[in-house]
């Protein structure tokens, strides 16, 4: 039997109108969808297709909102177990994430895991948050020589990166900005 094969796919910002024609094309042919379960109910990513995942398997992926590295090891490990045992039935399974794969994102990890474990995986890149908010307001982040600084807004080194000349977006701030 074949090996499935894994997609991370970016399913954008929560707008369904930005996500892309090549993730609706994965989703659709994709028997199982790997979801983010951070625990909260809700499963955004899950709910922006729409349609498009409806009567698919579902594979329920823990996205525990934690810093202990070896809890988030632990999940990611069970995560690509779980990917894996579908792909070895034969089946592709295309992981929803929000914004774009490659953007602060659970799916990397696991990425990594499933190709060191011998399968094959790629990314479907997604729209990202803040490329939306932009054209929402209808303004650049950056023009000509300007630079674009991209932090995580829970990082311990968060002071001195707002030091550095440059257009900046704070991402995954969560509780961390008052």
């Amino acid at each position: 039997m074949n090996q499935g094969k894994l997609y991370g796919v970016g399913v954008g910002p929560g707008d369904p109108e930005l996500l892309t024609i090549k993730a609706q094309r994965i989703i659709r042919q994709s028997p199982v969808l790997a979801v983010p379960d951070a625990g909260r109910g809700e499963k955004t990513a899950l709910a922006i297709p729409g349609e498009l995942a409806e009567g698919k398997q579902l594979l329920y992926c823990a996205a525990p909102m934690i810093r202990d590295e070896a809890q988030l090891d632990a999940a990611y490990e069970q995560n690509a177990d779980l990917v894996c045992a579908q792909l070895d039935q034969g089946k592709d399974v295309a992981f929803l994430t929000l914004g774009d794969p490659t953007v602060y994102s659970t799916y990397m990890y696991v990425h990594r895991l499933v190709e060191e474990k011998g399968y094959e995986a790629r990314v479907i890149p997604g729209v990202p948050s803040f490329c939306a908010a932009a054209a929402a307001l209808g303004t650049p982040l950056c023009e000509g020589k300007e630079r674009l600084l991209i932090i995580p807004a829970g990082y311990e080194g968060l002071e001195e990166s707002l030091d550095v000349e440059a257009n900046k977006v704070l991402m995954k701030a969560g509780r961390s900005i008052t």
